[in-house]
């Protein structure tokens, strides 16, 4: 039964982690929703992204993407939707159209041609889908809304249960020289991890993956460490996901740290999220707590006390920054000082040490991001490049906005 993942409005509320890469391509834990359906054996055969994610999303995934016609039995799954949260076979079984809905979101089902056009072109456009104009049976699922994400804090929610499912194990790996504590197995096969190390697992597992290298620190399960990913001495990593090929040391808690990204300094990153090709520099720390112990907002409540801040894919902080509770840094923007507010993307922020906010020119943006992804052995091709000039464009309005000038950067 064919599985075609599609995009809803509310890549809006995950912005702007969601501007570079599609809902299903966003890590909840150490998988993303798409990775998650590939881990069970049911890989999308095709998907449905906004315009300027096309060619970058099927270069990811090597699947068809907006193809303009699916099969009559394609099985459509909103790509903020836990693909765990439903039964899949049952589902390929039932032989006539149908929607599983909540809230006005359009979580899973079988559509017509007219309901698939519809789907399509609504997220294609980035669009709301108008789930009562769908010509077919109807439900709503309490039990899967619960595995739906809406906003950037749910990641941050769902954080240490994603974890904890990710990486269980039937039994660990013989680690000689490191100190195991508690009965969750700790698994590291092909990894170097060296004496002294403090694997942590009496509250979950912990996964090291092929070529990563740890030095004498200590990582608390349920943790996963990507594979080619070297851990520098003395870090202190707990119930966090860091990806493949990154450079980490100081204190990471709680805390998504994405694939290619180096926090390789002192600091604390707690209860944040960190996208691709993020670099922070020396001393960079996050606020996860206010001091009266109360909810963080982020435009509104977002029902918890511990919340960081939402860093994009290539996004930089210069040595020293300090990044308030709940900001959402833009793509490609770089940040000095003291940092209050919401970044927009591709912005030099100098606020926090008295200079003017002022815009990176997307020539450096680009010419920068070319020169940093040969060192993880990558290469920029002509869509992501693309996919960058599309961003900048689309972020125009949200710069002048928050008065972000054009014009030089200087200290």
């Amino acid at each position: 039964m064919p599985l075609v993942l599609f995009e809803d409005h509310h890549w809006r509320n995950l912005a702007p982690l969601t501007l570079t890469r599609a809902t299903f391509d966003v890590k909840a834990g150490a998988r993303t929703f798409f990775e998650e359906c590939v881990y069970a054996n049911n890989p999308p055969n095709s998907a449905m992204v906004r315009k300027h994610l096309e060619k970058v999303t099927a270069e990811r995934h090597g699947c068809k993407v907006n193809p303009g016609s699916f099969d009559s039995d394609a099985i459509f799954v909103n790509g903020l939707l836990h693909p765990a949260t439903l039964d899949f076979s049952r589902l390929s079984q039932v032989s006539h159209t149908f929607a599983i809905t909540s809230g006005g979101r359009l979580l899973a089902g079988r559509l017509p041609k007219k309901g698939a056009e519809h789907l399509q072109k609504c997220a294609f456009e980035g669009k709301p889908v108008n789930t009562k104009s769908l010509a077919v049976d109807k439900t709503t699922n309490v039990e899967s809304s619960e595995g739906l994400l809406a906003e950037p804090w749910d990641l941050i929610r769902v954080l240490e249960n994603a974890l904890a499912m990710q990486t269980v194990a039937e039994q660990g790996s013989e680690i000689p020289g490191a100190r195991i504590i508690g009965a969750n197995p700790v698994v590291a096969e092909g990894a170097n991890v060296e004496e002294g190390t403090v694997l942590d697992a009496r509250q979950g597992s912990i996964y090291i993956g092929a070529g990563a290298s740890v030095a004498p620190c200590r990582i608390t399960g349920p943790a996963y460490i990507g594979m080619q990913t070297q851990v520098k001495q003395f870090a202190k990593i707990e119930k966090s996901y860091v990806g493949r090929d990154c450079r980490v040391a100081g204190e990471i808690e709680h805390s998504i740290i994405s694939d290619y990204s180096n926090k390789a300094h002192d600091g604390f990153v707690g209860h944040s999220y960190v996208g691709e090709w993020a670099n922070l520099g020396a001393m960079t720390t996050t606020s996860d707590l206010k001091m009266t112990y109360g909810n963080i907002k982020m435009g509104r409540d977002t029902g918890l006390n511990k919340v960081g801040s939402f860093f994009s894919d290539m996004s930089k902080t210069s040595i020293g920054t300090l990044v308030y509770s709940g900001r959402r840094i833009g793509v490609s923007s770089h940040l000095h000082g003291l940092v209050a507010r919401d970044v927009p993307s591709f912005t030099i922020y100098g606020s926090g040490i008295g200079s003017k906010n002022a815009e990176l020119e997307l020539a450096s943006a680009i010419e920068t991001q070319r020169k940093v992804m040969p060192r993880r052995g990558q290469s920029m091709s002509k869509a992501y490049e693309q996919m960058m000039k599309d961003v900048f464009l689309a972020t125009a309005q949200e710069r002048k906005k928050a008065g972000v000038r054009k014009g030089k950067f200087s200290i």
